[in-house]
């Protein structure tokens, strides 16, 4: 599928409502290292995988050591799948199978401590299509088109990828609910803060129907870190779903995305 961006468009008005800025400036303290899992089983066919790394210092780049050795475990449809470290921190399924309204366990074990989660997997929603509007400067954002169901409470994850690559230091992750619009047909702008979608690239986004606790989480740490991405355990952590001092999520969701190409 292409699209054609025309710019004639209006800008969005809330460019216009810029209002003015203070400098604060804020001392932060380093943390202690932990441990930082995610993982995630969907209704695509697997391998599915869990990472498993360490977390880094505030003022650090963001670059997790990887955790090897880590003895992983999901338990889902009736099986317990063992899984395979075939990268250094990453850890692969063999045979579970993700379904819809089925509820998944991750164990990890690591120097004989053990993190563990459960997820329950949404029923699908389909994303119908993408469109586009233009802000301030021509910026392209795209706009996610979708059905949500009646008298179910549903929460959304949207991650954008530029020619195949995910977005960097967590841009084009963002969550939604449908709290305020039950039962809608959803148009969701995406203000992703970068110039990553821009003409020439062909753009994926992929929207998660994930559970509350994950939605919880992914909210929570967006605006603790203003890009949806976590890199270390400072200033403050959001609620993760993994019990036993982990920062990270296990996510149970749905998949459905749409590519198109912008000219």
């Amino acid at each position: 599928m292409k699209i054609k961006i025309t710019y004639n468009l209006i800008f969005l008005i809330f460019f216009s409502l810029l209002g003015c800025k203070k400098v604060i400036n804020v001392s932060l303290k380093n943390a202690d290292v932990q441990l930082v899992i995610t993982g995630e089983v969907n209704n695509l066919p697997g391998p599915y995988k869990v990472t498993v790394s360490k977390s880094v210092d505030f003022t650090s780049v963001n670059n997790f050591p990887p955790v090897s050795g880590a003895f992983v475990t999901i338990t889902g449809n009736g099986i317990t799948d063992t899984l395979e470290e075939k990268e250094a921190g990453n850890y692969f399924t063999h045979q579970l199978e993700g379904k819809p309204g089925e509820r998944y366990s991750l164990l990890v074990s690591v120097n004989g401590k053990n993190y563990a989660a459960t997820s329950v997997m949404p029923e699908p929603v389909k994303l119908d299509s993408l469109t586009f509007t233009l802000g301030r400067d021509n910026d392209i954002y795209p706009i996610a088109n979708f059905q949500d169901p009646e008298g179910v409470d549903n929460y959304y994850q949207f991650i954008e990828f530029a020619d195949g690559k995910k977005f960097n230091n967590g841009r084009g992750n963002s969550v939604f609910d449908d709290r305020l619009s039950d039962g809608r047909y959803i148009k969701r702008t995406l203000y992703d803060d970068s110039d990553d979608v821009k003409p020439g690239i062909t753009l994926k986004v992929q929207m998660n129907c994930i559970d509350k606790a994950v939605f919880n989480y992914l909210n929570e740490l967006s605006q603790i870190s203003g890009d949806g991405g976590f890199s270390s355990p400072a200033p403050a952590n959001p609620d993760s779903n993994i019990s036993g001092g982990a920062l990270g999520y296990f996510s149970a969701n749905t998949v459905s995305s749409k590519t198109v190409e912008i000219h």
